[in-house]
């Protein structure tokens, strides 16, 4: 009687977990105020920004942020999605806090998503 119970418990699990967002489309997109200003974007997330126990890993992913520009720099950047969840959001949010925009611009609700591939 046990297996059948633990058979439909998996079968729930990986339902569950399938509806986590599976692609960066699924999230949010740049406020229309931050579209028209016209922004750099943020740099590649280098390679050296990742510790090498998760390189070793060699999985691929994405993470997206929100942020915004205040006089040129990021401000409330934020984890919006990302998958695997939680492998390399703290490497992107580190890395998309130091974006500079060159003109000084205070712009809000901008989204970026870096993706990882291997």
């Amino acid at each position: 009687m046990r297996s059948p119970l633990l058979a439909v418990a998996g079968l729930l699990l990986a339902s569950c977990a399938s509806q986590v967002p599976t692609a960066p489309s699924a999230v949010p997109q740049n406020s229309p105020e931050c579209l028209s200003a016209k922004l750099k974007a943020v740099d590649p997330l280098p390679t050296s920004a990742i510790p090498d126990d998760v390189l070793r890993k060699a999985q691929s992913g994405w993470v997206t942020v929100s942020y915004d520009v205040i006089a040129g720099k990021a401000q409330n950047v934020k984890v919006v999605a990302s998958s695997p969840p939680g492998l390399y959001d703290a490497h992107v949010l580190r890395h998309t806090s130091h974006y500079t925009e060159p003109t000084g611009a205070t712009v809000r609700g901008c989204i970026a998503t870096t993706n990882i591939k291997f």
